[in-house]
């Protein structure tokens, strides 16, 4: 859905329209064609504020924060933030990077610089003059009243989404100032920039920037699973099939990103309404699992405990169906609406490559209408989304037979594959949520609506058990839900 550079004629030479309005995304192929700035800003607070519309991550960030529910006005402020996650771009050491020599003669192009850590000065003051005229642009006044810490947390959810890229900003001994790239250059003022993205922001959110908002949780956790929802958000965001390049503004844009996130969103299998709707209840024992007989007395004592206890350990002997007892607590309790999906992790690539075929049988006794991509969490495997895929230019695969969509999203690339709705894997996956690893906050927020099930779980070291015990931790103060 590639669109036309837009441009304009100056001395009979066509500008390009990067050189006239900031952009965000340029095409590796062809640069010159490019999305603005605030319109990937737009895409990525639409896409956040979709994820808040589905009730069981909604509800995993308002217990993460402390809260019954995040009510309207925080989910507006919330989106706000993940909007403002590239508004470091705004600097010309960004912005010409994909400028050519011709595009403004005579003239040195200034530093080459990135966008989040080169932020960091102006968060510690030590570039004072440019931080001055930049929250002043952004009218950062209006955002020192949503929290009642005098400014406290919301400088902290404004580190937190410039951290998106999966690594918190390093803010002691970072980036040096370089108050250059924050100048203007040629007919492009990053002051002007932030000023009209902060009008825009008014527009977009309004709700947000009311007095009688609800202040912003200071809880950490709150902090660390928004982060790793701002995460995701940009990853879905950034993606030019669901979000074509505009390169020239559009007031009207905000509801164009809104549409495309909900559709991006429904695309992925994240929003579960229709699922829900069409789902009639759990079959039978003996059906679930397409065998003849009842369920045995382990099997039966799972079955009658109570659904929600947030952590259920079981303990049998081998071959004792314990496998079985676990897919069935899980068909229970999403059938209770207690979690969306599940996580199967086990302690090899191995048991995960054997499992997930049987995982795949029960998905489609419990979903006979519309059974949702199973994915094979293990890297280096065929994702296992489907029966046969072709990776394609880009690494986009084409799913050959049954879901000709993007369900199978999430199966894509490692980092997405806790996103899934149901996924088998190695117990890793699950927790890279709790160390400090690049995208750990986006790996944690996706697990949260899920039921993370711990196979073969006595096989764990020390080393293991450690690592697991935080994010069992972490996972259940958020309101998940885990089996051992």
């Amino acid at each position: 859905m590639a669109q036309e550079r837009n441009t304009e004629m100056t001395e009979g030479k066509p500008r390009p329209s990067y050189t006239r309005y900031h952009w965000a995304k340029s095409d590796r192929e062809n640069p010159g064609r490019v999305h603005l700035l605030e319109h990937h800003l737009a895409d990525v607070g639409a896409c956040f504020e979709a994820l808040m519309r589905q009730p069981t991550i909604r509800k995993r960030l308002s217990t993460a924060g402390g809260l019954d529910d995040l009510g309207e006005s925080l989910i507006a402020r919330l989106s706000v933030f993940a909007a403002l996650h590239d508004i470091g771009k705004v600097n010309m050491g960004f912005q010409t990077r994909i400028w050519r020599d011709d595009d403004l003669p005579g003239k040195p192009k200034p530093r080459w610089a990135g966008h989040t850590d080169d932020v960091v000065p102006l968060l510690t003051d030590q570039d004072y003059a440019t931080a001055e005229w930049f929250f002043n642009a952004l009218g950062w006044d209006d955002f020192l009243t949503w929290d009642d810490r005098n400014g406290e947390t919301v400088c902290a959810m404004l580190v937190a989404t410039l951290s998106h890229h999966g690594r918190p900003l390093q803010l002691e001994g970072g980036r040096s100032e370089n108050p250059a790239i924050w100048r203007p250059f040629g007919d492009l003022s990053p002051e002007d920039c932030v000023r009209r993205i902060g009008r825009l922001l008014r527009l977009w959110y309004p709700t947000a920037f009311e007095p009688e908002g609800r202040p912003l949780p200071s809880v950490p956790a709150f902090q660390h699973m928004f982060l790793g929802l701002c995460n995701w958000a940009d990853w879905i965001g950034s993606n030019e099939v669901w979000f074509p390049y505009v390169d020239s503004q559009q007031d009207d844009y905000a509801e164009t990103a809104r549409k495309q996130a909900r559709q991006a969103i429904d695309a992925i299998g994240l929003n579960l309404s229709a699922q829900r709707r069409d789902f009639k209840n759990v079959p039978e024992f003996g059906n679930l699992f397409g065998i003849d007989g009842s369920p045995n007395a382990i099997q039966q004592t799972v079955r009658d405990t109570p659904l929600d206890r947030p952590l259920v350990i079981i303990e049998s002997e081998t071959g004792s169906g314990k496998t079985e007892a676990a897919l069935w607590r899980f068909a229970r309790m999403y059938e209770a609406g207690l979690v969306d999906g599940l996580y199967f992790a086990l302690p090899t690539r191995s048991a995960a490559v054997q499992i997930h075929q049987r995982v795949e049988h029960f998905a489609a006794n419990l979903f006979p209408n519309d059974a949702p991509p199973v994915v094979r969490a293990v890297p280096g495997y065929e994702p296992g989304a489907d029966a046969a895929s072709v990776a394609m230019q880009d690494y986009e695969p084409w799913w050959e037979n049954r879901h000709e969509n993007d369900r199978p999203w999430a199966s894509r690339n490692p980092k997405r594959y806790l996103a899934a709705q149901i996924a088998v894997g190695t117990v890793d996956q699950a927790m890279m949520g709790a160390l400090k690893v690049r995208n750990a906050h986006m790996r944690a927020a996706c697990l949260a609506r899920n039921l993370l099930v711990v196979d073969e779980v006595h096989a764990s070291d020390t080393y293991m058990s450690v690592v697991l015990e935080a994010l069992l931790d972490a996972h259940i103060r958020a309101g998940g839900y885990a089996l051992l």
